[in-house]
C-alpha cells in the first residue's frame, strides 16, 4: 500500500527490482510536479515582471557601437529588469514550498506586534506598519534552529541539540544559539566557502592557473581571517594592497591579485581586469566592466543612471592604481617548468597606464587631450596617492573609507541570509539611486528595497569595526530573519521588498551533501596511495600527494573537489555548485537533484541496516526503542523536528506490514526525499 507524506506518494517496499523502478518512476513524476510549481516560463516572467522603464533621454551624438563591443547590446535582457526576475523567482519558490509543506499557515500579525530585537526590526516593521502590510508571525523554535544552523554553519543540527533547544525555556535562547553557532569551527567552514566564492578562488581558471598550491594558500588565508574574525577592512586591504608569495599560506591574499590576470592582450587589460574585480567584489559596482570599454552614455542609459554619466577616461584612473603591480612567475617542479609556477606579487617603483593600445580585449586606448598616460584617481569620490603610499595601498585606503564599501558588504551578507538583497543583483549597485532624499530623473526610481535600512546597516557595520561575525549575528538575531516562511493571507509580489515573510532557498550543494552524511551517520571513506580506506575525501597537491582529508563538502577548498571521488563529485555537481570560473553557483531545483536523492549510491549506501554505522542500523539494533521512538529519532535527525501526530499515525502501520527493518529503511529514504529536507525555510 502506498505511503503519503505531505503531498509525496512513495512505495515503501523495495523488495523486487521492478518495484524499485516503479517507486523511482512514481517519485520522479511527483518531483516533476513540484519543480513545475517552482519553475516558470519566459512568457510568465514577461507578464508578471515590473513594467519596462521609459527613460527620458537628451538627444546627444554618441559614437556608434557594435554588438561585439558591448555586453549590454549582446544580451540586453540579462541586464534589464534583473531585479524583477529575481524577485519573481524568490516569491514563487517560497509560495510553492509553503503550499507543499504546510497548506495552512498561522494567522498574520500586525507589524507593530513583532518584537524589535534591534534597529533592523525597527526600520523594517515600522515601514510595513506605515504602508499597511501585515507580517508573517515568528517561526517556530524547530524551524529556527534548523534555519540558523544551516545558514551560519552549513550543517543541520544534531537531534540532541534540537531536543535540548526545543525544551529550553530561556527567553533569549535564540540569541544565545546564534552566539554559540558563530563561535564554532563549522561557522568558519561555511563563511570560508562563501568568501572563496566571492573571491573566485580556483586552482585552474580560464584566465590563469594558480595551481593547487596557490588555491590552498588562499583558502588557508581566508579560513584564518574568518576564524580570527579579522576586520573586513583589514582583509580587503590585504587583498588589494598585499605583496607576497602566492604559495605561502601566510601571504595567500596575493592570489587575489594573481587571479585578476587578463590574458591575450596588453598589460592594460590586466590593470582593467583588476579595477573591475575590486569594484565588483568590494563596492558591488559591476558597471566598471562596461565603462572600461567605452563611455556609459549610449550603453548604460537603461540600466545604470550613475554609469550612464561616467566616461571611460574616469575608469582608466581606477586601472592606473595597478600600473605598478608586478606579478613575477617562479618555475617549480623537478626540473623547473613553465607549466608549474607560483607567483611573487610586488610593487614596482615606476610604471604608468599608457594610452597606446589597439589590440587585446578592449577598445583602442588613445591619447586624451594630448595626454598619453592616465594618473591614478579614485572614481568614486576622488583622490589619488599620498606620499609614502604604493598605488595599491592608496586604492585600498580609498575603498575601505568609501561608504559604498560598507553598503556592498552588508548587502552581500544580507542577500546570503535573507535570500533577496536590499539591492539585487548584489553586484549591480547604481550609485545615483541610493539616496532617498535625491530627486530621481523621470523614469528612474530608488534602487534599494529599503534605503534607510541599507544605510543604517552600513553605518553600524563601520562603527563596529567592519566585524563580520557581528554583522552576521545581528541579522540572525533580528525578528526579520526569524519570521515564518508561511504567509496566511494573500501574498503579492509587491510585498517582497518588505521582507514580510522569510524566503526559502534550496540547500547549497555542500549543504545537501553534508546533510545526507549527518542525517544518516555514515562518513565518506577513501583509499589512496596504496593505503587502507580511511574517513574523508583526499585533497591532493600539485604533485598528486595527499595533503589532507575531509568528510565534509563545506571544507573542500573549491567546488571542483573532490577530484579523487567521482561519485561524490557528480552528486555535488547536480546541485549546481559552479566552478568559480565559467559556471556560477545556482540555487535552481532540478529533476536530477531529486533523482540523485532517490537513487544515487551516495544516498542508497547510507540508509540500510547492513550499511555499517548508519542511523538505521543503530536504531534497529536498539531493542529498547518503540516504533514510535524510532520514527521520532528519524525525524529529529533528518528534518530537525518532531513528527506530527498525523505523520506518526500514517507511518506506524508499515512497521506491521513491512517489518521493522524495511519500514525504518524506507522512512529514512522518504525523509531524505522530502522538500523540507532539500530546502532551508
Amino acid at each position: 500500500m502506498p505511503l503519503t507524506l505531505k503531498g509525496r506518494s512513495n512505495d515503501l517496499h523495495p523488495s523486487h527490482p521492478s518495484e524499485l523502478v516503479k517507486r523511482i518512476v512514481l517519485l520522479a513524476a511527483t518531483a516533476f510536479g513540484l519543480f513545475a510549481a517552482l519553475d516558470f516560463s519566459t512568457s510568465q516572467l514577461t507578464l508578471q515582471a515590473a513594467p519596462q522603464r521609459k527613460v527620458a533621454r537628451t538627444q546627444t551624438v554618441v559614437a556608434p557601437v557594435s554588438v561585439s563591443d558591448c555586453m549590454f547590446l549582446k544580451n540586453p535582457e540579462e541586464f534589464r529588469e534583473a531585479q524583477a526576475r529575481h524577485r519573481i523567482t524568490v516569491s514563487r519558490t517560497t509560495q510553492a514550498f509553503s503550499e507543499s509543506v504546510r497548506p495552512t499557515a498561522s494567522a498574520l500579525v500586525s507589524p507593530q506586534e513583532i518584537p524589535r530585537k534591534n534597529f533592523i526590526d525597527a526600520i523594517l516593521f515600522d515601514r510595513m506598519s506605515r504602508d499597511g502590510i501585515n507580517s508573517a508571525p515568528l517561526c517556530s523554535d524547530a524551524e529556527f534552529i534548523r534555519r540558523v544552523t544551516l545558514d551560519l554553519t552549513g550543517r543541520i543540527p544534531s537531534p540532541e541539540v534540537v531536543t535540548q533547544f526545543l525544551a529550553d525555556t530561556t527567553p533569549d535562547k535564540r540569541e544565545l544559539l546564534v552566539d554559540a553557532l558563530a563561535q564554532t569551527p563549522e561557522y568558519i567552514d561555511k563563511w570560508t566557502q562563501f568568501f572563496g566564492d566571492l573571491y573566485r578562488n580556483s586552482a585552474f581558471a580560464t584566465n590563469i592557473n594558480i595551481y593547487r598550491g596557490g588555491r590552498d594558500a588562499f583558502y588557508y588565508y581566508i579560513k584564518d581571517a574568518i576564524g580570527s574574525n579579522r576586520g573586513y577592512d583589514q582583509i580587503t586591504t590585504d587583498l588589494i594592497a598585499g605583496n607576497g608569495d602566492s604559495f605561502n599560506p601566510a601571504e595567500g591574499y596575493a592570489n587575489f591579485i594573481v587571479l585578476g590576470n587578463v590574458p591575450m592582450g596588453p598589460a592594460q587589460d590586466t590593470m582593467d581586469g583588476l579595477a573591475v574585480k575590486v569594484s565588483g567584489t568590494f563596492l558591488g559596482v559591476n558597471a566598471m566592466d562596461c565603462l572600461l570599454c567605452h563611455d556609459g552614455r549610449g550603453h548604460l542609459d537603461e540600466v545604470n543612471l550613475w554609469g550612464s554619466k561616467r566616461k571611460r577616461s574616469e575608469a582608466w584612473g581606477m586601472s592606473a592604481f595597478f600600473a605598478r603591480t608586478a606579478r613575477r612567475s617562479v618555475q617549480l617542479g623537478s626540473p623547473p617548468t613553465t607549466n608549474y609556477v607560483k607567483y611573487l606579487v610586488s610593487e614596482n617603483a615606476t610604471g604608468e597606464y599608457n594610452l597606446n593600445t589597439n589590440y587585446g580585449n578592449r577598445q583602442t586606448r588613445s591619447a586624451v587631450n594630448g595626454k598619453t598616460t592616465t594618473a591614478p584617481e579614485y572614481m568614486f569620490g576622488g583622490g589619488g596617492v599620498l606620499a609614502g603610499e604604493s598605488r595599491r595601498q592608496a586604492l585600498a585606503r580609498h575603498v575601505i573609507n568609501d561608504p559604498q564599501f560598507a553598503r556592498a558588504t552588508v548587502n552581500y551578507i544580507w542577500e546570503k541570509l535573507m535570500i533577496e538583497g536590499l539591492v539585487s543583483p548584489s553586484s549591480a549597485f547604481d550609485l545615483a539611486r541610493l539616496d532617498p532624499n535625491a530627486q530621481m530623473p523621470e523614469g528612474w526610481t530608488l534602487q534599494p528595497a529599503n534605503a534607510e535600512l541599507l544605510e543604517a546597516m552600513a553605518q553600524d557595520f563601520k562603527q563596529k569595526g567592519f566585524d563580520l561575525r557581528y554583522l552576521i549575528s545581528a541579522i540572525a538575531k533580528s525578528s526579520a530573519y526569524q519570521l515564518s516562511s508561511q504567509y496566511a493571507g494573500e501574498w503579492k509580489l509587491e510585498y517582497l521588498p518588505y521582507f514580510a515573510r522569510k524566503y526559502v532557498r534550496r540547500l547549497d550543494a555542500e549543504e545537501s551533501h553534508d546533510a545526507v552524511i549527518k542525517a544518516t551517520g555514515i562518513m565518506p571513506t577513501m583509499a589512496f596511495g596504496g593505503q587502507p580506506s580511511q574517513i574523508g575525501y583526499v585533497i591532493t597537491n600539485d604533485l598528486n600527494q595527499e595533503v589532507w582529508r575531509t568528510p565534509w563538502a563545506m571544507q573542500l577548498p573549491e567546488p571542483v573537489e573532490p577530484r579523487s571521488n567521482g561519485t561524490a563529485r557528480a552528486f555535488l555537481d547536480s546541485f549546481l555548485r559552479g566552478d568559480r570560473d565559467q559556471k556560477p553557483r545556482a540555487l535552481d531545483a532540478t529533476v536530477m537533484q531529486s533523482l540523485n536523492l532517490m537513487n544515487n549510491s551516495f544516498v542508497m549506501g547510507r540508509i540500510h541496516r547492513n550499511n555499517t554505522g548508519s542511523l538505521v542500523s543503530r536504531l534497529i539494533a536498539n531493542t529498547s526503542l518503540t516504533n514510535e521512538q524510532i520514527i521520532e529519532q528519524l525525524y529529529l535527525t533528518t528534518l530537525s523536528r518532531q513528527p506530527t501526530a498525523n505523520e506518526v499515525k500514517k507511518l506506524l502501520p508499515y512497521y506491521t506490514s513491512l517489518g521493522k527493518q524495511v519500514a525504518t529503511e524506507s522512512v529514512q529514504w522518504v525523509l531524505l526525499n522530502k522538500v523540507d529536507f532539500m530546502f532551508n525555510y
